[in-house]
């Protein structure tokens, strides 16, 4: 019989390695978390999300112990999601279409239509728009007085996602919020824990080995309980048509569920590191700042990470 190998992308075996890697330090990193899961689904929150989809990739979990037990959640995603690849859309339908999925998502969730808002502005140019941004959130914090705000970590790496960071601490500011603020994870876990720089800077020794030992002893995260409650996060995740089918949105219009199985596993394709933490036991958080040192160097801020 012929022997014939089968050569492999470099890239693509890197890459795989890399989330292996990373999926391993995720696990002892969350050995040493403290679980928050009920103190979570007692404090009303306020979400602010970046773009539709990101209140269920960062948030799914304490949403849904929070609206089990009847604990009011409020939705905010703060971009139209008017750039979103790979849908051929024009923007002004896409960011209709958008709105209906997150819609169908939170009712998922357990979040009512009336507590989901949209506060329109430019997806990718939300850096532009902090003390817009800042200003509707402080309106929003003092109307609605959540106890909590979850609001996406400082070293997310995604430019919206540390403009929406930025914006929310200021609006905690302006508005006097003596509440609790935590940060959700999403792109963290795409570059953590050889931060700053998603895999480009050098690949020393101190790079590669020293500086995820320091991750893992940074701080404690907090988590929440995820058992049980990750097939309902992948279903809402499934109503996002646009980010996570085909590129082809379901009809407007329709009742909530219907870009998802009614019941049962439902299989959505993300791959890679967002892949592995929606199949881990629990959902973490950070207490506000306790990734700042971490900070990807933006225009708004002091100065680059040292």
């Amino acid at each position: 019989m012929a022997w014939q190998s089968t050569v492999r992308d470099p890239r693509a075996a890197r890459a795989e390695a890399m989330v292996l890697a990373r999926s391993a330090l995720r696990w002892v990193w969350l050995r040493r978390g403290t679980d928050v899961t009920a103190s979570m689904a007692r404090s009303s929150c306020l979400v602010v999300a970046p773009h539709p989809d990101d209140e269920t990739l960062g948030c799914a979990v304490a949403v849904i112990r929070k609206r089990a037990v009847g604990t009011p959640v409020t939705v905010v995603i703060v971009s139209d999601g008017s750039r979103a690849e790979p849908v051929t859309l024009p923007p002004e339908e896409l960011v209709e279409v958008r709105e209906t999925e997150t819609r169908r998502a939170c009712a998922v969730l357990g979040v009512p239509e009336t507590d989901v808002l949209f506060l329109g502005f430019p997806d990718s140019e939300l850096g532009g728009a902090l003390d817009a941004i800042a200003l509707r959130l402080a309106e929003i914090i003092r109307a609605r007085r959540p106890a909590q705000i979850l609001m996406p970590a400082s070293c997310e790496g995604h430019p919206d996602h540390d403009a929406t960071h930025e914006a929310a601490t200021r609006a905690a500011a302006a508005a006097e919020f003596t509440g609790q603020l935590l940060e959700y994870t999403v792109w963290l876990w795409t570059h953590w824990p050889w931060t700053r720089g998603y895999g480009t800077r050098d690949r020393s020794v101190t790079r590669l080995l020293v500086e995820p030992v320091r991750r893992l002893r940074e701080g404690r995260p907090l988590l929440v309980d995820a058992r049980g409650l990750r097939d309902r996060q992948r279903r809402a995740l499934a109503e996002h048509v646009t980010q996570v089918g085909d590129g082809t949105p379901a009809g407007a219009g329709g009742p909530a569920g219907a870009g998802a199985a009614a019941g049962g596993p439902v299989d959505v394709p993300v791959t890679g590191s967002l892949l592995a933490t929606l199949r881990s036991r629990h959902e973490v958080y950070v207490e506000a700042g306790a990734l700042r040192h971490l900070d990807f160097p933006r225009p708004w801020r002091d100065a680059p990470p040292k």
